[in-house]
């Protein structure tokens, strides 16, 4: 079998009408119709790969609870591309998100990370 794409990210979520805010209004993702699971949830489209935000029950971590950030998330990060750097900087500092920046100017590469309300980078 040879792998030649990402389909989907799945990410727990213990509030999803701020997660829906999130990646919709602060990282443009379209929302769309997910099935209907036995848990609530919601499912963006970005170009051709999907996130799954898990909600209720599903979304509780190992030990049966909701507290998640970035310490105790086994994803460390999800890299997205995208242009527009300073208007994504903009877009985080008016919604008060948390983020910060890293330059790797031998590369012309700069980095915007943002943490998402589960602590998902």
């Amino acid at each position: 079998m040879a792998l030649f794409d990402l389909h989907h990210v799945a990410i727990k979520s213990n509030d999803l009408e701020v997660t829906e805010k999130f990646y919709t209004k602060i990282l443009g993702m379209k929302k769309v119709k997910r099935p209907k699971f036995a848990f609530p949830g919601l499912w963006f489209e970005m170009g051709n790969t999907m996130f799954h935000i898990y909600g209720g029950s599903a979304a509780k971590t190992h030990d049966g609870g909701f507290k998640y950030s970035q310490k105790n998330s086994p994803v460390d990060h999800i890299a997205l591309r995208a242009k527009g750097f300073d208007k994504m900087k903009a877009v985080c500092k008016k919604n008060r998100c948390k983020w910060r920046q890293n330059d790797v100017p031998d590369f012309q590469l700069w980095q915007l990370f943002v943490l998402d309300p589960s602590g998902v980078v």
